[in-house]
């Protein structure tokens, strides 16, 4: 009786495991499903967009949010509302390196 105990016990924590995994993986993954919508980029301080975009692929960005209003030599730009331009810089592989707010000005929000 206590063997069988033990090793439902065992497969108990097993599976607890490979959930907590899967869980982990799942959210933390640079995926599409993660991927805020650019109104909600918009309400974000600029550290937090940079710390958030870097790792995901330009592709990921095009598809979740469609064409940028500007495109070109590794940097995409989609206007966000009346004043808010987020420009999004990106390695020769497509992976996004850097991120920026900035007004209609040019001039980064959050300086």
């Amino acid at each position: 009786m206590k063997k069988k105990l033990s090793v439902i016990a065992v497969i108990i924590l097993v599976l607890a495991i490979c959930v907590s995994a899967w869980f982990y993986g799942y959210y933390n993954h640079k995926s599409n499903d993660n991927l805020p919508t650019l109104a909600a980029i918009a309400e974000m301080s600029e550290a937090d967009v940079n710390s958030l975009l870097p790792g995901y692929h330009i592709d990921q960005l095009r598809e979740v949010w469609g064409k940028p209003d500007t495109s070109e030599n590794g940097t995409a730009c989609w206007k966000i509302g009346n004043d808010t331009i987020l420009v999004v810089s990106y390695k020769n592989n497509g992976i996004v390196a850097i991120c920026g707010l900035k007004d209609d000005s040019g001039t980064s929000i959050g300086e």
